[in-house]
């Protein structure tokens, strides 16, 4: 059975939000709203003319906005959420897509692990300047420049060394 879920509102009407409320959950602006309105994204229902967000429309845009803030371009997250929507039902296509977000998942991971590497180096700065402040005059920070830089190359995946 093909199910759009974007499209199809559930039976319930509590609760629901304007897009006024919704921009300011989320710390957005209306006008990101309607655009993802506009790009097949989300499909809020309309109450007396205007825009009434269902709780799934809400955690639909919080998934959007998720993909968004890692790098996902609006087409990577249609692509998902076409799946997700049973929009995709061809064995073929969905082998393909399948693939990909694979692809995506592998390199996710590796982002995770950089970003845990770069996050401990960081922590570990941290902790030296503080003992820095504590045990040395004032000034002189810019002497763990250095430290830091090669701690910072010891933890980098080769690729992606600056030269």
């Amino acid at each position: 059975m093909h199910q759009n879920s974007a499209a199809q509102k559930p039976t319930t009407t509590c609760p629901q939000w304007g897009i006024a409320e919704l921009a300011a959950h989320f710390d957005i602006t209306t006008r990101a709203i309607r655009f993802y309105e506009d790009k097949g994204l989300i499909s809020p229902a309309r109450v007396s003319g205007h825009r009434a967000f269902s709780e799934t429309d809400k955690l639909r845009l919080e998934k959007i906005l998720r993909a968004k803030r890692i790098g996902f371009s609006l087409e990577d997250i249609k692509q998902f959420l076409d799946v997700t929507d049973g929009e995709v039902t061809q064995q073929g296509e969905l082998l393909a897509r399948k693939a990909s977000f694979e692809a995506v998942i592998k390199r996710l991971r590796n982002k995770r692990h950089d970003i845990e590497a770069i996050a401990k180096d960081m922590q570990d700065m941290c902790a030296l300047i503080d003992n820095y402040l504590e045990n040395a005059p004032v000034g002189g920070v810019f002497e763990f420049a250095d430290a830091y830089d090669a701690m910072f190359r010891a933890h980098l995946d080769e690729d992606f060394i600056p030269v």
